[in-house]
């Protein structure tokens, strides 16, 4: 209905428009033909000094039609001497005559003119045009408001109809899916309108939230795994000290073994929740402009002797100058999780090479070593908590470091690629330049104290 009247305002505007145009275009046609009239009868009564015009007039009556036609001669004094008009005060021009003036004529317009012997005469004719037309345009606008009501509401029933068919579609997926039915989906026409490109949205974030959902179940399984045989091992050794002959463990040497089960399942859930409020943005109030060449070198000066116990050569190229926009003890426990891995999962001999440099403005972080590598299709599945490769099951750790180094390199607007190192892996992160990160580069911290502190490796 709403349209409905919309329409019939837009239908009543366009007749009002229409109809003053038409009444223009009409009344100077008419007054172009009464200007012919007018210079056709003075030039016929001039011959004769106006002495003839009376005549010329009655003659123009009749050829003309009196019932549609308007003459009026008056002289000096305003007397009326020929037409078929009252006398009246003298006009100059085109006019509008009042419909008083001859009440049988609806639409009149005239000119008039003072003459050269001062006679005054008027010629005039109703509008008999835009009379006619007048009642054409009523009629014809009569019918096409009907038509125009009928069409809008013919049209909006269809349309609302339309909408709510998709709306109702929409609806009922989400009350499946409310179910628990995860794997409905809204069904695409295929007409790219405004409820595709919807729908097409709310498939993905479902894809999205059933993808985080398999995420979340995954980690659980996970956490339950690795945290099963260390809580069996300490139970068991618990039970073994609670014996009579205490078994074979001295009761200190029980206690000090069962602490570092249960800090290795502390460092885990520590873990767990660091990931969690860095993908929170938990730290984003900590981030500054730091010196990160400065930062690189510091820490790899303090693992070279680590490096080298393990049977390890580590190297390092980095460029000065290079600035990222961050936190400061994030970026460290990023820097020395990935040299940390590069150092315990690679095998005796290789080499591991550092480098930092700028790539069109960007810093570019980049550790490569020489061991055994991650298969490619393997690459993306090792940032997931927990997951380890079946080599890496044997050592030390949880898996939970590619994880922590993902979420801090999220937070840092970076990107993170697992390359082929021919042998061996090449991980590469690449900062966003400063000026990407608006305000909060105003304020650099560009000197700072390189000691490590104590971070920790997961």
């Amino acid at each position: 209905m709403l349209s409905a009247g919309f329409f019939c305002i837009a239908a009543v505007l366009l007749f009002i428009i229409t109809y003053y145009y038409a009444e223009k275009y009409a009344e100077q046609g008419e007054l172009a033909e009464i200007s012919v009239e007018f210079a056709r009868t003075v030039g016929d009564a001039r011959a004769s000094n106006f002495q003839l015009l009376p005549a010329v007039i009655e003659q123009r009556l009749r050829e003309r039609g009196a019932e549609h036609s308007l003459y009026l001669l008056q002289d000096r004094d305003g007397r009326k001497m020929a037409g078929n008009v009252p006398a009246m005060k003298p006009i100059e021009g085109p006019t509008h005559l009042s419909s008083d003036s001859r009440g049988d004529l609806r639409y009149p317009v005239a000119e008039g003119h003072t003459l050269e012997n001062g006679q005054f005469l008027l010629i005039g004719q109703e509008l008999v045009l835009l009379g006619d037309m007048h009642a054409v345009m009523v009629r014809a606008f009569a019918s096409s408001i009907g038509l125009t009501l009928l069409f809008a509401i013919l049209g909006g029933l269809l349309i609302s109809r339309y909408i709510l068919r998709r709306v109702s579609a929409v609806s009922e997926t989400s009350r499946a899916i409310i179910a628990g039915d995860l794997s409905q989906r809204i069904q695409l026409r295929g007409v790219d309108d405004e409820f595709d490109h919807l729908a097409i949205s709310v498939n993905a974030m479902l894809d999205r939230i059933v993808e985080l959902m398999k995420h979340t179940q995954q980690v659980a399984n996970d956490i339950a795994h690795d945290l099963r045989t260390p809580l069996t091992r300490l139970r068991q050794r618990l039970e073994r000290a609670r014996r009579p002959d205490g078994g074979k463990e001295a009761p200190l040497e029980v206690l000090d073994r069962s602490i570092e089960d249960v800090d290795a399942i502390l460092k885990t859930f520590g873990a767990l929740l660091r990931i969690a409020q860095i993908e929170a943005g938990g730290r984003a109030s900590s981030l500054v402009t730091l010196d990160f060449s400065r930062l690189l070198t510091g820490i790899c000066e303090d693992f070279r002797p680590a490096a080298r116990d393990h049977g390890r050569h580590l190297s390092a190229q980095v460029n000065s100058g290079l600035v990222v926009h961050g936190d400061r003890e994030l970026l460290m426990q990023m820097t020395v999780n990935l040299i940390d891995n590069a150092i315990h999962h690679s095998t005796a001999g290789a080499d591991i090479r550092i480098t930092a440099d700028s790539v069109e403005g960007a810093a570019r972080f980049v550790v490569a070593d020489s061991g055994g590598g991650i298969p490619p299709e393997e690459r993306e599945r090792v940032f997931r908590p927990f997951y380890r490769l079946e080599p890496s099951r044997r050592a030390e750790g949880s898996g939970l470091g590619l994880s922590l180094v993902a979420a801090i390199v999220k937070q840092h607007r970076a990107t993170i690629a697992l390359e082929d190192n021919h042998p061996g892996l090449r991980v590469v992160v690449v900062f966003p330049r400063c000026e990407d990160h608006g305000a909060g580069a105003a304020h650099p911290e560009l000197a700072f104290d390189v000691a490590r502190p104590d971070i920790g490796t997961i």
